[in-house]
């Protein structure tokens, strides 16, 4: 049960562009968002002096405070959702952030791939590598658009894209994935992407799969076949597990040769509000899911991404 959901926020408008969709899933749930921010000390400047570079770091901290705080009253009054402020003090944000959600022990993190933020002075897309790749819990990755975040607006999630690739590891995004799309009663749309059995890329040059041989055709096309049969089977039998629980759930599978294409194709199509991909924990988010599916599922859809780390 999904009770404390943390947003980390750099001070920059790209930063909220998480909070949407996190006071959406915490009013929801009756969940609330513990809106955090990363001090860093300012820059040591030796011709400065070291007590106008201390007061200058108080100011900022001040400052730092003051914006933690004036946006989780924003929350309260717009979103309509109770929302706490903090600020902590750290070296590495990632770091610090990770000990206080080791502290706080929130069920879920939300925030935003990018931004830069005037006060803190740190960028949100390190960060947000670091956490997905290293908390111990659901990391949902939001891409922030240009302007300012609409507190008042309240995203409805009528279907949540999960990317399965036929492993009990791949599995283990679905229960994140459903905790957070059974609030909003929403359809899961299971997605197995197929590679094909010939890929053009690996022919010699100058040839093309029209110049084969027709039984060298028969071939490769009985056996594309046999491996989309092969991934209905499995999507089908995750499908009705899910329905026996009372969920629904579509399957789909696509030939492609890259998997990040065909998940986003299924998503735009089913106009799926969340994807959610297992990832692998190694570093960086290009190495997170099948190579570099998720960072390219993340920075090539504009959909919300939920990675969730194995817990073995």
């Amino acid at each position: 049960m999904i009770r404390k959901i943390l947003v980390p926020l750099d001070g920059s408008e790209f930063g909220e562009h998480a909070l949407p969709l996190a006071a959406a899933l915490a009013r929801k749930v009756g969940a609330m968002l513990h809106l955090v921010h990363v001090h860093q000390p300012a820059p040591a400047i030796p011709s400065a002096g070291l007590e106008l570079v201390d007061l200058y770091d108080l100011h900022l901290r001040r400052d730092e405070e003051a914006y933690v705080a004036y946006a989780a009253s924003r929350v309260r009054e717009l979103a309509d959702v109770p929302a706490s402020s903090i600020t902590l003090e750290g070296g590495e944000v990632a770091t610090a952030i990770r000990e206080y959600a080791e502290t706080v022990k929130p069920e879920m993190v939300v925030m935003a791939t990018h931004g830069r933020g005037a006060l803190g002075r740190w960028w949100l897309g390190s960060v947000t590598d670091d956490l997905a790749r290293t908390l111990k819990r659901p990391v949902v990755l939001v891409r922030p658009e240009e302007g300012k975040t609409d507190l008042g607006r309240r995203p409805e999630l009528k279907c949540v894209a999960i990317a399965l690739d036929g492993t009990a590891l791949a599995e283990e995004a679905i229960e994140p994935a459903v905790e957070i799309g059974a609030p909003f009663e929403a359809t899961y749309a299971l997605i197995r992407v197929c590679p094909p059995e010939m890929r053009a890329s690996y022919l010699p040059e100058g040839t093309s799969l029209h110049g084969l041989a027709f039984t060298a055709l028969e071939e490769i096309a009985a056996a594309q076949r046999l491996a989309v049969k092969g991934c209905h089977a499995y999507l089908d039998g995750v499908a009705e597990r899910l329905r026996g629980r009372g969920l629904r759930a579509t399957a789909h599978v696509v030939i492609e040769e890259d998997p990040s294409i065909g998940i986003l194709a299924v998503a735009k199509e089913r106009g799926a509000g969340l994807i959610a991909m297992e990832t692998h924990g190694r570093a960086g988010l290009s190495r997170l899911f099948m190579g570099s599916t998720a960072d390219r599922v993340v920075r090539g859809g504009g959909i919300p991404v939920l990675v969730n780390r194995p817990a073995h």
